[in-house]
């Protein structure tokens, strides 16, 4: 091939490489530069309703004291009666009792009641309902006032509070509703770590029945314990009973109730703290004694965490401070220096944490001052539904009742916008909600024969008003809220936190993978 036909086939090449190249620049451009036809495409989806369940509530029963026995063998004997209040959208609900086999007392309402509602043919909701409890004790081993909130059975839960040192009785309670046995579990924690220990597995609750056990069994002498409570196969309702008995003298009693669950924050409303303006807060430290309201805190998992504690009062005001906690280890906080009042107490972490609030009502102290908290002043009833021969006795307001009491407030949920809140019988009862969004939220209490209740609660703040024992109230607007009731007299007290209505039966969306 001659040198003239070398460079001419090279110059084609050339010619034929540089086109090529620019026609994918020109069609790299057009890429870039002409509109292309839009398609947007839509995930398949289908909203299922299910039918609305058949809704259940079961109350812990009555206050139970510990019959002096000689041999290990521990038996127990409820003397007092619980009074119950409740209350459905649904006028067909049902109760219904559970079989206390750990009770010696075998009458009937020496068991835990259980509440139920179906829903109507055409609903497609599930039906409000709704439950509570008050017992106010006064014998030689027990005195003080506890409530308890009627709660849906479930397969984890923690209950914050209790103590087994001298002089101190915490009974764990196990009810089980269901029809399948349940395998329980306890997982118990303190301010020494967690218990190890095999006894806390493998206890067999029947359906339809109720266990109780010491707790001292598996923790004895602990100043701060934490309880989970697992259970396989049925639902469980797990409480903790609470009483203090000190220099001879019975000193309170109180119901532990399930708090909101392990998250890395925790809120409780209406704690209603008083005295506290005396101490100074540069000598506090960890809570040991049960004489001081505290702050009690768990980390489950393996990793310390720090924590930031906000007492937020009814009136706006804010005090707020930081601590250490040490993975498993419970701790308590102090409250010391906090003006009296309304609180909503606010702990973030970066772990999970599970929390709960005691506070003490001292014998010989009145009933606190609270202050600018907007007050109704309705006038009691008795309830309507109410069942004579299952109504309390009711110790006569400000009559001595022992050497004080305490009361033990579990971390609560949010609120759906719609709720019932049946009030047992107890003194100066006290509904709070604290709004955690950023729009005021407007509450309305309605209860029969009463005039209407409305509560603005402004974002980011708590607001408290006085209800009436033996009325039931329907509350609307309370979405995304917290909420709790509160029972405060001179030398005793007790809590409910408000639990959201069950959300079973709503509409969900199913996505294919």
């Amino acid at each position: 091939m001659s040198k003239t036909t070398k460079a001419l086939r090279a110059g084609v090449t050339g010619i034929t490489g540089i086109v090529s190249a620019s026609a994918v620049a020109l069609g790299i451009a057009a890429l870039v530069t002409l509109p292309l036809p839009e398609y947007v495409g839509t995930a398949p989806a289908l909203s299922v309703a299910p039918v609305p369940a058949i809704q259940q509530r079961v109350c812990p029963g009555p206050l139970v004291e510990v019959l002096p026995q000689g041999t290990e063998d521990v038996t127990f004997y409820s003397t007092g009666r619980a009074e119950y209040a409740e209350e459905s959208s649904e006028k067909n609900f049902d109760s219904s009792w559970l079989d206390s086999v750990d009770n010696q007392n075998d009458a009937l309402w020496a068991a835990p009641q259980v509440l139920s509602v179906p829903p109507s043919d055409s609903a497609e909701e599930a039906p409000l309902l709704a439950g509570n409890q008050s017992e106010q004790a006064a014998t030689e081993a027990l005195s003080g006032l506890a409530s308890a909130a009627c709660t849906e059975p479930a397969n984890d839960v923690w209950l914050v509070g209790g103590s087994t040192e001298l002089g101190r009785t915490t009974l764990v309670t196990l009810a089980n509703p269901t029809d399948v046995t349940a395998t329980v579990t306890l997982e118990v924690f303190t301010e020494e770590g967690y218990i190890d220990a095999v006894s806390t597995e493998g206890l067999i609750v029947l359906p339809g029945e109720q266990r109780i056990v010491s707790l001292a069994g598996y923790a004895p002498d602990a100043i701060a314990p934490v309880v989970r409570v697992l259970s396989v196969g049925g639902q469980i309702l797990a409480n903790l009973q609470q009483s203090v008995t000190r220099t001879l003298m019975p000193s309170g009693v109180e119901w532990v109730a399930p708090g909101s669950g392990a998250a890395t924050q925790q809120v409780i409303t209406g704690v209603v703290l008083s005295g506290q303006h005396d101490h100074d807060r540069s000598e506090i430290s960890d809570v040991t004694s049960d004489l001081e309201p505290g702050i009690r805190l768990l980390v489950p998992g393996e990793k310390n965490t720090e924590v930031s504690i906000t007492l937020l009062s009814s009136e706006g005001k804010k005090v707020e401070f930081t601590a250490n906690l040490t993975a498993q280890k419970v701790t308590q906080l102090p409250t010391a220096g906090v003006p009296d009042g309304v609180y909503t107490v606010i702990v973030t972490a970066q772990e999970p944490i599970v929390a709960g609030v005691r506070t003490v009502q001292d014998s010989s102290a009145a009933a606190p001052d609270l202050g600018k908290t907007p007050v109704s002043t309705p006038t009691a009833t008795p309830s309507a539904t109410a069942t004579p021969e299952l109504v309390a006795p009711v110790v006569a307001p400000g009559a001595t009742i022992g050497g004080g009491d305490f009361t033990w407030i579990a971390s609560s949920s949010f609120l759906t916008d719609q709720l019932l809140i049946p009030v047992p019988s107890g003194p100066a009862p006290l509904v709070s909600f604290y709004n955690p969004a950023n729009r005021t939220a407007e509450v309305t209490l309605s209860a029969q024969g009463k005039k209407d209740i409305t509560i603005s609660v402004k974002a980011g703040e708590m607001a408290s008003a006085q209800l009436a024992s033996n009325a039931k109230y329907t509350v609307k607007g309370a979405q995304g809220l917290v909420g709790g009731l509160t029972f405060i007299g001179s030398g005793f007290g007790s809590a409910i936190a408000l639990n959201p209505a069950n959300v079973l039966g709503s509409s969900i969306t199913v996505y294919p993978r």
